[in-house]
């Protein structure tokens, strides 16, 4: 055979060679993203099986409780505390994260009659959100009563700090007319220790109104604010130098008013 017989051979037989050499190339590029796939596929099996195992898990052991570190209250409060929200919600968080039912929750919360409206929300890994709007005191009501913006009569709470609400009272069935009478006068009394401390009303005397002064009126059953208007008038002119001396004014004369000394025996 030539050399030149024996060349061609040669670079007939290294020619060859890409061909094979691009299969072997193809195969080992394919092999990083199957194993990528295969990886992926593994992770999400075990992501499944996890949510599905957490889920099945006992409830006590996904709901731990007992220091109440999943509930988040936002505050302050005045009528009611976090412990009361937290042993309002503590059945419901027994049921785990994400079973836990938000609206029953939020109902249970709303039958405090405290409570006008509460929001509750998930809160991640194993927690609630809480915010709740308390009732508006108005003024206290007996001794354990309060009256709300509303007109309801509501349970004191004991924790609740009332030194500076006004103090109403008389029948339960006449609430109405009293808070509405109360809202007038507080209109009309806005100056300092002309304020209404308390305001009752009685069949037979009629209203009885105090101030923050320690000033007491006797107003009768009829024409409340035109009365009260009477004693401003006299205590910015001739009660003015008195007034401090002042225990009580009968103002239900027609025309005059019958004022009581502090220093008088009767």
């Amino acid at each position: 055979m030539g050399k030149a017989q024996r060349a061609h051979q040669k670079k007939n037989v290294r020619g060859a060679r890409p061909i094979e050499d691009r299969n072997e190339c193809a195969k080992r590029n394919w092999r990083p993203v199957l194993m990528a796939v295969l990886a992926i596929g593994v992770l999400a099996g075990m992501s499944y099986g996890g949510l599905w195992l957490w889920q099945r898990t006992p409830v006590q052991e996904l709901s731990r409780v007992d220091a109440l570190e999943q509930v988040r209250v936002k505050g302050p409060f005045n009528a009611v505390t976090q412990r009361q929200i937290e042993e309002i919600l503590l059945p419901y968080l027994r049921e785990g994260f994400f079973s836990v039912d938000i609206r029953g929750m939020r109902a249970a919360l709303e039958e405090n009659p405290w409570i006008t409206s509460a929001s509750v929300s998930r809160r991640w890994p194993r927690g609630v959100e809480v915010a709740v709007e308390e009732a508006q005191p108005l003024a206290v009501w007996g001794r354990d009563k309060l009256l709300v913006a509303s007109g309801e009569l509501l349970p004191r709470p004991v924790q609740m700090n009332t030194g500076r609400l006004p103090e109403l009272a008389g029948d339960e069935e006449l609430v109405e007319r009293i808070m509405s009478q109360y809202q007038a006068l507080a209109g009309l009394l806005t100056t300092r220790d002309m304020e209404v401390k308390r305001l009752s009303f009685d069949d037979l005397a009629g209203w009885h109104l105090e101030l923050v002064s320690g000033v007491e009126l006797r107003l009768g059953h009829d024409e409340l604010l035109e009365r009260v208007n009477r004693f401003l008038q006299l205590s910015r002119s001739i009660l003015a130098p008195h007034l401090a001396q002042v225990a009580r004014v009968d103002t239900r004369y027609s025309n005059a008013v019958a004022v009581q000394w502090k220093n008088d025996k009767e």
